[in-house]
């Protein structure tokens, strides 16, 4: 290796790396989903036309399906100008008061800031994901956010807020070059902009496609199933031991401090599960089965 490419790996640091929709974003907000969806067509249709949009729908897919909805959406506007005006009417309509605030992931996001900078990398627009990041963990009202996004515009396509004494970086698809998290060459990209060393940073999404193209670039991966979000906020969260909070909150947290997991190194996730919990009387031989798969400080 190259003492330039020496150098610019000694820059970027380790980072946490979080989806929106089943991480952040709970899929028990239903209600703002169906709002969103509804008027990100509905906007979009006020562009050209109804027709024009049903036309090109099938469009849709060759972009990546539904998290490619705004690569499509900038293509169906044809210039940054009118992409830019049917941006703001769909985040000037949404109502993010229905987006619920979660202790809990607040709790959870103080514990995993113990392991690296966190950083929020959506597919959709980052001005939703900076909403939604904003509601979840802040509770900041609708309104005020609006007022935010209104009056803070620095010609970033990201954005930046202040949480734990650290910088969460909030990076949308516009960020990304309209590239949805399966492009390898996007997280490349991504890297290089926000100097995050991806050999030792963690991605935590619902997408198995997304952890996939993770996996090849060497990251580690945690992935979270509907229902882990599904139950996120609600009573039976703390009840049910696998639950988004449990999983990533204190029982995760004592472990990787317990284990001295090296990030960076691929992790057999049903091993590290069955060690979240067995708990501290089996910790012996709960670091001699998860040796083969795990690397240790010494």
């Amino acid at each position: 290796m190259s003492q330039e490419k020496t150098n610019n790996k000694e820059d970027k640091k380790q980072a946490v790396i979080l989806d929106v929709d089943g991480v952040l974003n709970s899929y028990s907000n239903s209600r703002f989903y169906f709002q969103f969806i509804f008027k990100s067509f509905r906007n979009m249709a006020k562009v050209r036309s109804r027709k024009e949009l049903l036309k090109e729908l099938p469009k849709l897919k060759k972009h990546g399906g539904p998290n490619a909805l705004f690569s499509f959406a900038k293509e169906f506007c044809r210039d940054d100008y009118t992409f830019e005006a049917y941006k703001n009417n769909l985040i000037n309509s949404l109502n993010f008061n229905l987006i619920k605030h979660d202790p809990s992931l607040r709790r959870m996001m103080k514990n995993l800031s113990n392991y690296g900078d966190i950083c929020v990398r959506s597919d959709g627009l980052t001005d939703i994901s900076y909403a939604a990041w904003q509601r979840v963990i802040e509770d900041r009202p609708s309104a005020s956010i609006k007022y935010h996004l209104k009056t803070n515009k620095n010609g970033e396509t990201f954005r930046t807020t202040d949480f734990n004494n650290q910088n969460i970086t909030i990076s949308g698809i516009e960020d990304n070059g309209f590239k949805v998290k399966t492009d390898l060459e996007s997280w490349k990209k991504f890297s290089d902009k926000h100097k995050i060393d991806l050999d030792k940073s963690v991605l935590i999404d619902d997408s198995r496609d997304n952890l996939d193209t993770a996996k090849k670039l060497n990251m580690t991966t945690v992935h979270i199933s509907k229902l882990d979000s599904l139950l996120q906020g609600t009573g039976l969260g703390t009840i049910y031991n696998h639950s988004l909070s449990d999983i990533l909150g204190e029982r995760l947290s004592s472990t990787l401090k317990r284990l001295k997991i090296s990030y960076g190194k691929k992790v057999d996730l049903k091993q590290l599960f069955k060690a979240l919990l067995q708990g501290k009387s089996e910790e012996k031989e709960t670091a001699n089965a998860l040796r083969n798969n795990l690397s240790f400080e010494r």
